[in-house]
């Protein structure tokens, strides 16, 4: 078959190909103006469709994972065609580069032709012609040519060998498609530009600088490290100033920090489709097409052979306990998320294993009491997020593209069910502070009872802003930018330094 095809929205897909085995080879243009030719990865969207292929079959059938050497072996243009054929990508929610959208809707308005040419499969190629409505035909890898580098720079010169073409692209491997070429449009940075004003006329460069410090930042959820503070908790509950103690604590923040980071990209990957059709997490960094998703895959896997490496270093148990937690993100990631309830009270579960990773790096008894308030004051928070996600995505969630079991009158439900956690963990944290374990530490252990109606107070300031629709992150990261929670956190370190120092109340 051709990996020429003519454009036609009013003929089927099938038709067209059938089309497309007939047309000739060389098409000249009519208007005596050069066919401009356009890159779809990297070019017209920010991503790459055979990137966004394996993250898609990961998600909805990793095992067929195993099938992709033997793929690869049959040519880099199989291996597309299959992923095409199995991985469900949506041509509308894909991250389009809107300068050079706009540029082409301007070259098509002055009766341009435009044509789509692309490494990517014909049939994913096609879907994205027929959603942008701007190219007068599709040339792309067909399950047997890879229509990249000097594959597609020949076909062009076949194709438009009477007025030529000029070329849109973004990487090193147009350089031999914009040698080609009459002149070229270059999407990158000005290295590029210059590499390609050696082969060809640059007529406009689209400038698109690499993903900044911020952006890793963001990818990384740098500003979710502050939840591995937990892992310092046994310490200072159990009044242990031990420097090696804490040295040792601190070096499994940062393990634990890095192994979590790495598992969000992971995360972050699996959600990518159903997070651009989010009203927030649409804007997250390899949802948006900021960063590559190769180099999300990358980074993810370096972290978590990293940090579970040097954890089973620093303690073994420490090892299993964070080898655990990976272990069951992944599932989360993968499956668990989807299952109506359940997902909450796994989510819940990893704040709990951050304060027993952290009394296993010391081997530091921690309370079966405080263990259990922090299962449900945890729970209430999974609920306030979760609900706030169906208070945000109504019509997402009850289209069944959310990537969650919820409908959206699952709300109350949840409301219920977090505000209850909030209230059962008040009581048990009462019962904690009345427990021979507290008068052994504390002086006096009364003015701890003022810890209940604190957290009670702040865990009601997090449902009223859930309910109202102002919860528009997960409830820690809205605590770090808001100054009530700071507030409430000082009067539950006074309330425990009165205890200390045994201050009556």
């Amino acid at each position: 078959m051709s990996a020429f095809l003519k454009h036609d929205s009013n003929l089927s897909l099938e038709q067209r190909r059938s089309s497309a085995a007939s047309s000739s080879s060389a098409e000249p243009s009519t208007s005596g103006n050069p066919v401009l030719c356009v890159d779809l990865d990297g070019t017209l969207i920010k991503s790459d469709l055979l990137w966004e292929g394996i993250v898609a079959l990961l998600k909805s059938n990793p095992i067929l994972l195993l099938r992709v050497p033997g793929w690869l072996l049959s040519g880099r243009a199989n291996l597309k065609r299959e992923l095409a054929n199995r991985a469900a990508i949506k041509a509308s929610q894909l991250p389009y580069r809107k300068e050079v959208i706009d540029f082409l809707r301007e070259e098509q308005a002055s009766g341009r032709r435009i044509v789509l040419t692309t490494a990517s499969d014909l049939q994913l190629a096609n879907a994205i012609a027929d959603h942008l409505g701007i190219f007068s035909s599709v040339c792309a890898s067909d399950g047997s040519t890879n229509l990249k580098g000097r594959n597609k720079a020949q076909r062009l010169k076949e194709m438009f060998s009477a007025d030529g073409f000029e070329y849109v692209g973004d990487s090193r491997a147009d350089l031999e498609v914009w040698r080609a070429a009459k002149a070229g449009y270059v999407v990158g940075d000005r290295r590029l530009a210059e590499r390609a004003s050696k082969v060809t006329m640059v007529r406009r460069v689209f400038s698109q600088p690499g993903a900044s410090l911020k952006t890793w930042v963001q990818a990384l959820r740098g500003h979710h490290w502050f939840k591995n503070v937990l892992l310092f908790l046994p310490l200072a509950l159990a009044h242990n100033l031990t420097l090696l103690a804490w040295l040792r604590t601190a070096i499994g923040f940062v393990l634990f920090g890095t192994c979590a980071s790495g598992l969000y990209i992971l995360n972050d990957l699996l959600d990518l489709h159903s997070d651009r059709g989010h009203p927030w997490k649409q804007k997250r960094p390899f949802a948006s097409g900021d960063i590559p998703i190769v180099q999300g895959l990358a980074i993810a896997l370096i972290f978590l052979a990293g940090s579970l490496t040097a954890a089973f270093a620093l303690s073994p148990k420490f090892g299993l306990c964070l080898c655990g937690y990976a272990v069951l993100t992944l599932w989360y990631s993968i499956s668990i998320k989807k299952i109506v309830l359940l997902d909450v009270f796994l989510l819940s579960s990893f704040y709990s294993i951050r304060l027993l990773a952290g009394a296993l790096i010391t081997a530091t008894p921690l309370s079966q009491w405080f263990l259990v308030f922090s299962l449900f004051f945890f729970l209430s928070l999974a609920m306030a997020k979760r609900y706030s996600e169906l208070v945000h995505a109504d019509q997402l969630v009850n289209s069944g593209e959310s990537g969650r079991g919820y409908i959206a009158n699952d709300r109350e439900l949840i409301l219920v069910l977090g505000v209850g956690s909030t209230f059962a963990s008040v009581v048990i944290l009462s019962l904690y502070v009345h427990s021979q374990d507290v008068g052994l530490l504390y002086r006096n252990p009364q003015p701890l009872l003022l810890i209940s109606p604190i957290i009670l107070y702040w865990m009601s300031h997090i449902w009223l802003k859930a309910h109202r629709g102002e919860l528009n992150e997960d409830p820690v990261t809205f605590a770090l930018r808001d100054r009530l929670s700071y507030a409430v956190g000082f009067a539950a370190v006074l309330a425990i330094a009165a205890s200390v120092w045994g201050i009556g109340l």
